[in-house]
């Protein structure tokens, strides 16, 4: 497994962590105006990046996080570390 994410397997997860329509969501969409961008969309996405990239990320941090760009950013910060 690798720690490095791109835009686009980002966008992809977070499609399916909202239950989003693929191309719904681009690299600077609002989170904040995504449907399903909730708590349990937060977990479905957190769970995909520990399943995916073995990364595990924290709701606090995630939250804040405005667009894809910027949870793109936290996931490599955190695989950093």
């Amino acid at each position: 497994m690798t720690s490095s994410i791109t835009i686009e397997q980002t966008v992809s997860m977070l499609e399916e962590a909202t239950l989003s329509n693929p191309g719904a969501v681009s690299s600077d969409s609002s989170l904040a105006q995504l449907d399903g961008w909730d708590s349990m969309g937060m977990v479905v996405f957190m769970g995909l990046v520990k399943e995916q990239l073995g990364v595990e990320l924290v709701v606090h941090d995630l939250r804040g996080c405005a667009t894809p760009a910027a949870v793109r950013e936290l996931v490599e910060k955190v695989a950093g570390q």
